[in-house]
């Protein structure tokens, strides 16, 4: 049975009708708004995008500014270190004030208790396309991931969805749900928006999880991508995404991207036990290259290796690589501790680490990126 509309979107409607409905300040402009991992909207001033988040209220964790329940955290869409200069930040500041008028008419509901360990919810959706800033946008398949990592750094976000949705709660990687009707509202939304890249990743949901065997979600959104000229941007930890490729290969641009954080499948099985092994990982890139593909590595979290073995295998079959650190070491602790590898949560592995990853791909000319804004990646910076 398809559930009907997300009582998250409900929720959003309610904190945030007067941006979606009504005249924004001059200038000003509502990009679009999420529910999947907490409350976000994307907004554009000029050349400009802003991402405004909204998190469960946490006192210890720093922020733009705090509701009653709110964190309000903001940020430069494709440049996440710049400040916002005064304009920016009186508008944010209206948007908090907003917020804090709005917030008590929340509709709320006790969350439900469950016995099941695991839920698969077929859903139907109004929203399937997200701008992220000029000829960009992001697509979720799914919500939820049943590859499960334990670091994940979104599992909180999108457990407080849950929550304002008055969901029960589920151990992260026991839950996802399905959008059964993606392929049909994306192909009105492609013919509302112009066609630009589109990035699908493991941020909420891995594109190519298990379950994308049964549903195929993201292959019905790649042929509709494919018909009206958009570039998808893949970055997953499945093999599985090689059952598309011969789809990907007539894409005038395709990226593929894979998540290699070791080159160890001991440690991979210590830390992301339910992803495909570390070997699949490589044979289905090295697929993607022979392919044509553009294809890329994302090092993240980085996480005990033998450097050069990895540079080795990765340098041939990418023309970019990511590098980036374990977000939130403290709370990841017990991974450490069971690995018996307590020196990886240590600053100075990470720096020691990836400045040699960095030296080992510079030898072989191999691009270092945020990748941030994928325009570089797709040859359209």
């Amino acid at each position: 049975m398809v559930s009907p509309e997300r009582g998250i979107d409900l929720v959003a409607r309610a904190l945030f009708a007067p941006l979606m409905d009504g005249p924004l300040p001059a200038g000003w402009r509502l990009l679009g708004w999420d529910t999947e991992q907490g409350l976000c909207l994307t907004l554009q001033h000029d050349r400009c995008t802003l991402l405004v988040e909204l998190e469960e209220r946490d006192d210890t964790r720093d922020c733009f500014a705090r509701t009653a329940r709110f964190n309000v955290c903001v940020r430069h869409m494709f440049d996440a270190g710049a400040r916002l200069d005064d304009g920016e930040r009186r508008f944010v500041e209206r948007v908090v004030e907003l917020v804090r008028r709005r917030e008590a008419h929340i509709p709320t509901a006790e969350r439900p208790e469950t016995a099941r360990p695991s839920a698969v919810r077929e859903i139907a959706v109004e929203r399937a396309l997200m701008p992220e800033g000029p000829g960009h946008y992001y697509f979720n398949p799914y919500v939820g991931c049943m590859i499960g990592c334990a670091f994940c750094y979104v599992q909180e976000r999108a457990d407080f969805s849950r929550r304002l949705e008055a969901l029960p709660r589920l151990e992260w990687g026991r839950y996802v749900d399905v959008k059964v009707n993606a392929a049909e509202v994306l192909r009105r939304e492609v013919k509302q928006h112009p066609p630009g890249i589109v990035r699908m990743s493991p941020i909420l949901t891995d594109p190519y999880q298990p379950i994308e065997r049964r549903y195929r979600i993201t292959r019905q959104a790649l042929e509709v991508f494919l018909d009206a000229g958009f570039a998808p941007v893949i970055l997953t930890r499945g093999a599985r995404v090689v059952e598309d490729l011969e789809l990907l290969r007539r894409f005038p641009a395709a990226a593929v991207g894979f998540s290699i954080p070791t080159d160890d499948d001991s440690v991979r099985v210590a830390f992301e036990p339910g992803a495909d092994p570390v070997e699949e990982r490589l044979e289905a890139l090295a697929a993607c290259h022979a392919a044509g593909l553009r294809t890329f590595a994302v090092i993240q979290p980085v996480l005990p290796m033998n450097v050069d073995r990895l540079v080795q295998r990765l340098a041939p079959i990418v023309r970019a690589v990511r590098v980036d650190c374990m977000q939130d070491v403290a709370r990841h602790r017990h991974l450490y501790e069971a690995a018996g590898m307590l020196h990886a949560l240590e600053p100075a592995f990470f720096e020691a680490t990836s400045a040699a990853l960095r030296e080992g791909f510079a030898r072989h000319r191999v691009t270092m990126d945020e990748m941030d804004d994928l325009g570089a990646l797709m040859g359209r910076a």
